[in-house]
């Protein structure tokens, strides 16, 4: 039988975010009210005004790259983690066989994630939710953990996948 399943996860914002957001939004206001400023009654004021609503519009996408969403596929055994920004952009985290895997389970101080060669973030950065860890071999990457926030439901279909003697 065909296994296919999509999860996605909002980053929750934390007070870096926010921080960010902030002074992205005063820089930007206050250089496009700078060049607003300076070309005002001369004969660039048409490119001044056109350049800062270039700086309000670039505040406005960095802004907005701040919103992150982390997409899990599962289908016939192999995992992909997508990293979603702004809802304008994809990019593909890695692809994992779960086949592969040497430990699985929940991350926290207990789980052994030393000494990797490689480390993808993928969770929601929520308290409230519970978050795993994968530890595999990846062809091209290396010992890879990748730490990700999945429903039950993708806990319970990513289990029969892994090898025999992790599946607890």
């Amino acid at each position: 039988m065909d296994v296919f399943k999509e999860q996605n996860v909002t980053r929750v914002h934390d007070s870096t975010d926010t921080t960010k957001k902030i002074l992205i939004t005063i820089t930007a206001v206050l250089a496009a009210a700078g060049i607003f400023l300076l070309t005002l009654g001369s004969m660039f004021m048409m490119i001044g005004i056109a350049a800062a609503g270039g700086v309000l519009f670039g505040g406005y996408y960095l802004v907005t790259g701040t919103y992150v969403e982390y997409e899990y596929i599962i289908t016939n055994g192999e995992i992909d983690f997508d990293k979603i920004i702004a809802q304008r952009s994809r990019k593909r985290l890695c692809t994992v066989k779960l086949a592969t895997a040497t430990e699985f389970g929940i991350a926290d101080d207990s789980a052994n994630t030393d000494n990797a060669d490689t480390y993808v973030v993928a969770t929601a950065n929520d308290p409230e939710l519970t978050d795993y860890y994968l530890r595999v071999k990846h062809k091209s990457l290396g010992d890879t953990v990748v730490y990700f926030t999945p429903s039950e439901e993708i806990v319970e279909l990513i289990k029969p996948f892994l090898p025999r003697n992790m599946r607890k």
